[in-house]
C-alpha cells in the first residue's frame, strides 16, 4: 500500500511528463485572457457608472414631475374650495371666514353646516338694524318745505 501512494505522489509531482501538455503556455494564455476581460470590465465599469447616473437623473426628473403635478392638484383643490366657500357664504349669509372653517367638502354638506350655524346665531324676532354712524332716518331730520311743496299741499287739501 505504501508503494502505491508513493507511485501516485511521484506521478503527480511532475505532470508535464504524464500528458505532454505545455502548462506554462496554458498559464500564459489564461493570464492573457484574464487581462483581456479585465480591460473590458474596466471599460464597461465607466459605461455602467454613466448609466447609473442617467437612471438616477431620470428618477429625479420623474420625482420632480410628480411633485409638480401634486402641487398643481393641491392648488386646483384649494381654488375649488375657495369658490365653494364663497358660493355657500353668499347663499347662506354666513361670513366666508366662518364657512371656510367648515369640514365639508361638497356643496350640499357645507350649505347644511352653514345653515345650522346661521340658525343657531340668528337673533330671535329679527331686531332692526341700527343706522350707520352719522346717517339719520328721514323722520328725525327737520324738513323745510319749499313754496312749491306748500302750494301742492294746499291744492290737495282744497280737493283739486
Amino acid at each position: 500500500m505504501t508503494d502505491e501512494k508513493q507511485a501516485d505522489v511521484i506521478e503527480t509531482d511532475n505532470p508535464a511528463q504524464d500528458d505532454g501538455k505545455d502548462y506554462k503556455a496554458m498559464y500564459e494564455q489564461a493570464i492573457a485572457e484574464s487581462r483581456k476581460w479585465e480591460n473590458r470590465s474596466k471599460a464597461n465599469a465607466e459605461k455602467a457608472k454613466k448609466y447609473d447616473e442617467l437612471e438616477s437623473a431620470k428618477k429625479t426628473l420623474e420625482e420632480r414631475v410628480s411633485d409638480i403635478e401634486m402641487r398643481n392638484k393641491a392648488l386646483e383643490d384649494e381654488k375649488a374650495r375657495a369658490a365653494l366657500v364663497k358660493a355657500v357664504a353668499s347663499a347662506t349669509g354666513v361670513p366666508e371666514s366662518i364657512v371656510s372653517t367648515l369640514s365639508a367638502t361638497d356643496e350640499e354638506t357645507m350649505t347644511a353646516q352653514a345653515n345650522a350655524i346661521a340658525d343657531n346665531y340668528r337673533i330671535p324676532g329679527g331686531a332692526p338694524k341700527t343706522p350707520e354712524s352719522g346717517i339719520f332716518p328721514q323722520e328725525i331730520k327737520p324738513q323745510k318745505k319749499t313754496n312749491a311743496q306748500k302750494f301742492a299741499d294746499a291744492l290737495e287739501q282744497a280737493g283739486f
